[in-house]
């Protein structure tokens, strides 16, 4: 068989973060300026099932019978083989890059697990549709993080704009008019297993409040989809405010992170808000198109490490 090459998108998650872990909506886009890469090549010396994983960014170069049982890469070949009822994976070389942050919110664990899904599928023959890969990558994603909402490897199975809440049907959003976002890079290294652990801790300890402040980001999430759908900038962009203001009360949030999101306001953003897990990564603005630029230039100024440019086309 010959060799083959997977990719996926990264993600950002425009509301609903946290809160959609518990069962409220959420909305995110897939991020096509950064992509996980997944080579696989046939590897005809090496016994039936010998697999050669290679992930230099991740500092991994292992065989894949070295991996412990809950590896998420040995989780990701035990799920295709249970999938297509295969005994034996082929030997293989299995090369992974990306050029996704890692730990920065903009689903780069997840990009991973999407593409070597995808891949493993492939290679063998066959070509799986996007749920099945989303559902498979899910499985993956529990190991890295835990108690996963399901958003990420969704949003990136299905590369397409979408409301998702867990259990119910998958909604996709389709724009009125072209929307402009800046994602700022805080440089702090997030952590999405710790984050979401610390919500629960502080939702069990007082459920009432929690619940409270995870129905109000529900409905500013039902709003946001509509001010997308309307094309309404000026809405989209106080309901960012709002859900950051929750996202603060959960205890989510980081002084650089308020920081730049102060930088984007001052400078007539009409939103913007941390996204992701938060306790660092990466802010999003929505802006002008004409100002995005300028914008992307004065948060690299003031200390953000990298930005990048996402446009929703009318009509996506």
């Amino acid at each position: 068989m010959p060799a083959h090459i997977s990719s996926a998108p990264g993600k950002t998650i425009l509301f609903g973060e946290h809160a959609v872990v518990y069962g409220f909506p959420a909305i995110a886009i897939p991020v096509n300026a950064r992509q996980a890469k997944v080579k696989i090549f046939p590897a005809i010396r090496f016994k039936p099932e010998e697999i050669r994983f290679s992930a230099p960014q991740i500092d991994i170069e292992r065989y894949y019978s070295d991996f412990e049982p809950n590896h998420p890469f040995r989780i990701a070949v035990e799920g295709v083989k249970s999938f297509l009822k295969i005994d034996q994976y082929p030997a293989c070389k299995i090369q992974i890059e990306s050029t996704i942050p890692i730990s920065s919110g903009l689903g780069s664990s997840a990009a991973i697990s999407v593409a070597l899904v995808k891949g493993l599928m492939e290679f063998v023959g066959y070509h799986p549709s996007p749920s099945e890969i989303s559902n498979l990558a899910y499985q993956v994603e529990i190991i890295f993080h835990g108690n996963p909402s399901g958003i990420d490897n969704t949003v990136i199975s299905f590369n397409k704009p979408i409301f998702f809440q867990k259990e119910k049907p998958l909604q996709f959003i389709r724009t009125k008019n072209d929307f402009s976002i800046v994602i700022a890079d805080s440089g702090i290294k997030g952590n999405t297993k710790a984050a979401v652990a610390g919500v629960r801790e502080r939702w069990k300890a007082d459920p009432e409040k929690y619940n409270d402040i995870f129905k109000k980001i529900g409905l500013i999430t039902t709003e946001a989809k509509l001010a997308i759908e309307k094309g309404d900038h000026e809405k989209l962009g106080k309901l960012m405010i709002s859900n950051q203001e929750y996202l603060q009360l959960i205890g989510v949030s980081h002084p650089v992170l308020e920081r730049m999101i102060n930088i984007a306001l001052a400078n007539r953003a009409y939103g913007a808000k941390l996204c992701g897990s938060g306790l660092g990564g990466n802010i999003i603005a929505l802006v002008e198109p004409d100002r995005a630029n300028f914008i992307s230039n004065l948060l690299l100024k003031s200390g953000a490490k990298q930005t990048i440019l996402v446009t929703l086309i009318k009509g996506s």
